[in-house]
């Protein structure tokens, strides 16, 4: 373990150490790099990426900004109206509808994910049935190289599968006296 402390710990005197980035610079390059990419692929006409993944926790965001919003200003008409209907609104209807609105839209935000990411899975899957319908030919090849071996007579000899005593005996019993 290095004591920062110590002097013995500082570098040599032609090292020289990189700068410290700033992590809130860092944070700004990464977030103007994302909007930049962000509007490339929003106007890009080709349609090869799925964007609607990347801005999920946006639209998440959002919508759950809306629906709080859409709440307090219901519940502001509602204490207009009464105070009873106000505090009813305030402490039930607000949070019980803000549960259900929240809920249902994190439910179908999850099922747009799901659908996204299997459409995704089988673009996946269409590359790989490719490679796959250009190999399957090689096993049709080799089928046929072991059945064209298979009639080689001395090729039984050379691979050290000769006849067994058994595949004699039954070749002279089922025929292989011919006289």
């Amino acid at each position: 373990m290095v004591d920062p402390h110590n002097e013995d710990s500082t570098p040599e005197a032609g090292a020289t150490t990189p700068p410290a980035q700033d992590p809130f610079n860092e944070k700004l390059r990464r977030g103007l790099f994302w909007m930049v990419q962000y509007w490339k692929e929003l106007v890009s006409f080709r349609f090869d990426r799925y964007m609607i993944i990347q801005v999920i926790p946006g639209v998440y965001g959002v919508a759950l900004t809306a629906i709080a919003l859409g709440l307090l200003y219901l519940t502001v008409e509602a204490f207009m109206t009464s105070t009873w209907r106000g505090l009813f609104f305030l402490f039930i209807g607000a949070p019980l509808g803000f549960l259900f609105m929240a809920s249902a839209l994190r439910a179908l935000l999850e099922f747009y994910m799901v659908v996204f990411k299997i459409s995704e899975h089988v673009d996946q899957l269409v590359g790989l049935r490719d490679t796959v319908d250009r190999l399957s030919g090689i096993g049709d090849t080799v089928d046929e190289m072991v059945a064209v071996t298979r009639r080689i007579p001395f090729w039984r000899v050379l691979s050290g599968r000769g006849r067994t005593g058994k595949e004699k005996d039954s070749e002279d019993n089922n025929g292989g006296d011919s006289r």
